[in-house]
């Protein structure tokens, strides 16, 4: 697991992503819904996220994760992006991930987190929900598409890998 674990979290050449250390050998993995999307569409950086739940030893996600991802999923419907066969294949495999990773409750400690992050940058108050949540749970590795958060994790002290899109 750990040699896996290591070989996922390699920096890539574009200087990305942010190399980890597991406690114990165990990995724990927070995607956001930017990162988490791409695992049900075909997009640029899929293949990572792939690799990255692969490589997990537990995969969490923020309380509101599975309601942004169902968003990003229709307006790929809507857009004509994401004919409605794969949007309801996509939407229920997300709804069955989820369902198996552990979900961070919204709580006083994420919310406090969620400001301090606020106060870092300038994020929206869900994509700080994210940043609050990985820090409260204390993950191995925060995970995002989202270029913002990512500079504002990592200026919180989150491991965290970006995937370029």
């Amino acid at each position: 697991m750990v040699k896996r674990l290591q070989a996922a979290y390699v920096a890539q050449s574009t200087g990305s992503a942010t190399r980890a250390v597991a406690r114990d050998g165990e990995a724990r993995l927070m995607f956001d819904a930017s990162a988490l999307t791409k695992r049900y569409a075909s997009e640029a950086g899929r293949d990572r996220v792939l690799m990255l739940f692969e490589a997990a030893s537990e995969l969490l996600v923020a309380a509101h994760c599975k309601t942004e991802v169902a968003s990003a999923l229709l307006r790929r419907r809507r857009d004509g992006s994401l004919p409605a066969p794969e949007f309801d294949r996509a939407l229920a495999a997300a709804q069955r991930d989820v369902a198996d990773m552990t979900l961070v409750p919204l709580d006083s400690h994420v919310e406090r987190f969620a400001f301090a992050a606020m106060e870092q940058g300038p994020l929206r108050g869900m994509d700080a929900l994210h940043v609050g949540s990985a820090l409260a749970s204390r993950v191995d590795l925060f995970v995002t598409a989202d270029r913002r958060q990512a500079q504002v994790a990592r200026g919180m002290g989150l491991a965290t890998e970006l995937i370029e899109s």
